[in-house]
């Protein structure tokens, strides 16, 4: 056994060790046994919905997923950022007497151990919800488990280590992969606008011939079509192509030159990394090379007095900012609230009776899967000021947070408006949706806080995130109950407002336990 495989070995049999004899680890492990299945269940009942429980379903999935990461893959490579180095590694890693090559594979395995985790759950889904069989299934986790690693450590060494192909071939290269995606996403939109979003508009798509031909990326696609769907003229000749080309590029990735150039790259991209993790948590923005974002001249008076002067003090940190509030936050519910534009459109849902109720499901599954992102309110809780402020604890967490929720409403509104105006919902559905919207976001934020202040720093990040997801999932389900009780009973607009009323005051019961997170600052010790 080589030192770095011992290194990896090690560290994982410690990590093991170390978290069975924490009683929160058999917590956890329970929680997330249940989230998987809930997740199964989930993806059960959506692939039924959208017609893909069925071996095309899977296969069109799978296929569709590899246009996106593959090139995705080999962009960040080429970049010499898509492996993660710890800081430790640096300084000992590095220096150890080992081919620079084995430190590139030393980093990746810890990408392999995570992908054979997730090919294992797509091997049970792929059984159990699509229908597919059993020894097809097993086929295509030797496949993704075993040859698509050795694919993939191969291409991380030529793209990583290269030190002998010019850079003009990687910068085109990289084009290209941008290209690829780009041009299957336009093609895939064409298809969807002419035949309607249904499975076999992407079923078609998958296996035209110029497709299942591109390098690496349509060859792969092939092999899985030929594994799950069944061997066809294209997909067979896709196949070999692509064990040969795996062949040829595991011995050019053995015989190229790599003397340790990327050193410096990936020392600067772990230390980046590690300062960017610190700063997100403290609430910061930051971009992707680690640096802070641009911040522009602004003046600002401050009107504000006691807690006040938090909020106002905020304003002038955003007013800073490019963008003002504007993020990756408010672009990804944008697309999210196009994309149910779109579903609507071509399935016909402003037609069905259940319309209203779409895009209020979709904001609850949003708000309960996706754990919230901090921004500048976390600061306030690292800064001493904050506690010497001569006001209430209740205030000043109001004040800290009170951009959240305008932030909220204008997420609330790129998510509702663009399917409210296609489902051609009356307006004073949409007020409602984006009430529920920030009241949800509100209860997110608070049940957050008052998880950390509950069982501080004892149970680690993972066991805040369950007792959030219990408090945030208990409020839900009681606004659901209320809502459906008097909707029965009364009227569905009736029922709406209900479950707002009942999630706004459970949020405030909340809030006001977690407005203890501001009393001192030993309180989330």
């Amino acid at each position: 056994m080589s030192s770095l495989s011992f290194v990896f070995s090690r560290t994982i049999k410690n990590k093991v060790k170390r978290s069975l004899r924490r009683p929160q680890t058999y917590i956890a492990l329970v929680f997330v046994i249940l989230y998987a299945a809930l997740v199964l269940y989930g993806l059960g009942s959506m692939s039924v919905d959208f017609g893909l429980n069925s071996p095309e379903g899977i296969a069109t999935v799978l296929s569709v997923l590899m246009v996106m990461i593959v090139p995705a893959n080999l962009i960040s490579y080429i970049k010499r950022k898509g492996l993660l180095f710890r800081p430790s590694e640096v300084h000992f890693v590095f220096a150890a007497p080992e081919e620079p090559k084995k430190v590139i594979l030393h980093a990746g395995k810890k990408q392999f151990l995570t992908n054979f985790i997730v090919e294992l759950f797509i091997l049970v889904l792929g059984i159990g919800v699509f229908g597919v069989t059993p020894y097809k299934m097993i086929l295509y986790f030797l496949y993704a488990g075993v040859l698509e690693n050795i694919l993939e450590g191969a291409l991380m060494i030529i793209c990583y280590g290269n030190e002998t192909l010019p850079k003009q071939f990687f910068t085109v290269l990289t084009y290209i992969m941008y290209g690829v995606m780009a041009a299957f996403a336009l093609v895939a939109i064409y298809f969807v606008s002419v035949k309607g979003m249904q499975l076999s508009v992407f079923v078609d798509l998958i296996q035209l011939p110029v497709v299942q031909l591109i390098p690496i990326i349509g060859w792969e696609i092939a092999l899985i079509q030929l594994i799950i769907i069944g061997p066809a003229g294209i997909n067979v000749v896709a196949t070999v192509l692509l064990l040969i080309s795996t062949v040829l590029l595991v011995l050019y990735a053995k015989k190229m030159k790599c003397t340790g150039e990327f050193y410096e790259d990936a020392a600067k991209f772990a230390e980046d990394y590690d300062d960017r993790m610190k700063r997100s948590k403290k609430g910061e923005v930051v971009v992707g090379n680690g640096k802070k974002k641009y911040l522009r001249n602004v003046k600002m008076a401050y009107k504000g007095t006691y807690a006040k002067a938090i909020f106002y003090r905020q304003v002038l940190e955003y007013r800073k900012n490019r963008f003002f509030i504007f993020g990756w936050n408010s672009v990804l519910f944008l697309v999210i609230g196009v994309a149910i534009a779109v579903v609507s459109y071509y399935n016909k849902i402003s037609s069905q009776p259940f319309k209203m109720f779409v895009i209020p499901g979709v904001i609850a599954y949003v708000i309960f899967i996706f754990s919230g992102y901090k921004t500048k309110w976390s600061k306030e809780l690292a800064n001493p000021y904050t506690y010497l402020i001569p006001d209430s604890n209740f205030k000043k967490m109001w004040y800290a947070t009170k951009m959240e929720h305008i932030r909220a409403l204008i997420d609330g509104l790129l998510i509702t408006l663009p399917g409210s105006i296609v489902m051609g919902l009356p307006v004073s559905y949409m007020i409602l949706t984006v009430i529920l919207y920030m009241c949800l976001n509100a209860n997110k934020l608070y049940m957050n806080m008052l998880a950390d202040v509950v069982i501080g720093k004892m149970f680690g990040e993972l066991g805040r995130t369950i007792l959030r997801m219990l408090f945030q999932g208990l409020v839900l389900c009681v606004g659901i109950i209320v809502a459906v009780a008097t909707g029965a009973f009364i009227s569905v607009t009736a029922g709406f407002i209900m479950m707002i009323v009942v999630i706004f005051l459970l949020t405030l019961v909340g809030a006001i336990g977690a407005s203890f997170a501001f009393e001192r600052m030993e309180a989330l010790d």
